[in-house]
């Protein structure tokens, strides 16, 4: 679930279920390669990271998640929440509005098995469409139903296509 934040950067809870219980997460930055050529200079940072593994509090170095790492959790867990800020996602839509932009999102989650499914959501008054760029069909790749201000992606992704594009507008600055 995503939200667009003033300053392009999104909100994200990221809530995992896993089929047995794990000892440890592998996290890291979305990777974007799926999104396409116009992010690949983008650099996307996670801060304010929250993690909790069964309701107990897991520990984020920094509370930032800039590169791959692993966390030991407490007790074994099969069931994951993660909240954080999602930056350095965000371009400028050119030729389009002023003040129109596209982020790319996708989990942090790294150790689930590439064919888990990925259910995404995005909220936002400002948010015009979603995009799932490694969907093959043309026809499919637009992919969100619903309307203002709750959209989802119509298709359930696998774990390694779990990559959107998301068009929005940005806030006029105050």
């Amino acid at each position: 679930m995503a939200s667009p934040l003033p300053g392009g950067s999104f909100d994200i809870a990221e809530i995992v279920r896993l089929p047995e219980a794990t000892s440890s997460l592998r996290l890291g930055p979305p990777i974007l390669s799926l999104a396409g050529n116009r992010f690949a200079k983008s650099k996307p940072v996670a801060t304010q990271v929250q993690v909790s593994a069964e309701d107990q509090p897991v520990r984020v170095p920094d509370g930032r998640v800039s590169r791959q790492m692993d966390l030991a959790l407490t007790n074994p867990s099969k069931s994951i929440e993660l909240r954080y800020h999602l930056g350095g996602v965000t371009i400028r839509s050119i030729p389009s509005p002023a003040g129109r932009a596209l982020t790319a999102i996708g989990p942090l989650i790294r150790d689930v098995p590439k064919s888990t499914r990925v259910a995404m959501m995005v909220s936002g008054n400002t948010v015009l469409n979603i995009e799932c760029p490694a969907v093959r069909s043309v026809s499919k790749k637009t992919c969100w139903i619903g309307r203002p201000p709750q959209f989802r992606v119509k298709p359930k992704l696998t774990r390694d296509k779990a990559v959107i594009v998301v068009q929005f507008d940005l806030p006029r600055p105050q």
